[in-house]
């Protein structure tokens, strides 16, 4: 099997504003204990690279290797482009990377650009393994975050919306 490949699973269609819910099983590297590997991948960082790869197989979507200003393109017309972002205890920044951080300061008009053409796919790992994703176009996320970020106070108010 490719480096670049993990083993197919059956596609989900994309819903917008639904929240999926998986499990992730046979989790494992070398031989760390599932705890270990459990809390390492709570740590969004890390966790980041494997959920793109776990959207792209799910849900039927190319990945795009290297750090673009999107992580993901629909396999049919890549005009369409996904970012993902990861919701941890911390909460969820979906502004672009080069606004977070220490130093760096967020640009409005800049996030309101980039927003109006994405799909962001806000991925939790906080129960990891068990992971929340949810699809949703960026003028609609942006207009309920207006400064690019999801507090964790907003959690299940995020994740649980109709």
């Amino acid at each position: 099997m490719d480096i670049n490949t993990i083993a197919k699973m059956p596609n989900q269609p994309i819903e917008f504003n639904k929240t999926y819910t998986m499990t992730l099983k046979n989790i494992s590297f070398g031989d760390f204990p599932p705890e270990i590997l459990n809390e390492m991948f709570k740590n969004g960082s890390l966790f980041s690279h494997f959920g793109e790869r776990i959207i792209a197989n799910e849900f039927d979507l190319k990945h795009i290797i290297g750090c673009k200003d999107h992580d993901l393109v629909d396999q049919t017309d890549s005009t369409i482009k996904y970012d993902e972002k990861t919701f941890t205890k911390g909460g969820c920044k979906f502004m672009p990377s080069s606004m977070i951080g220490t130093g760096r300061k967020f640009d409005k008009a800049i996030f309101d650009e980039k927003s109006k053409n994405m799909i962001y796919v806000i991925v939790s790992n906080i129960n990891f393994p068990e992971i929340k994703i949810r699809f949703v176009k960026g003028p609609e996320l942006a207009a309920l975050y207006p400064t690019g970020e999801i507090k964790f106070s907003q959690y299940d108010k995020f994740f649980n919306q109709a």
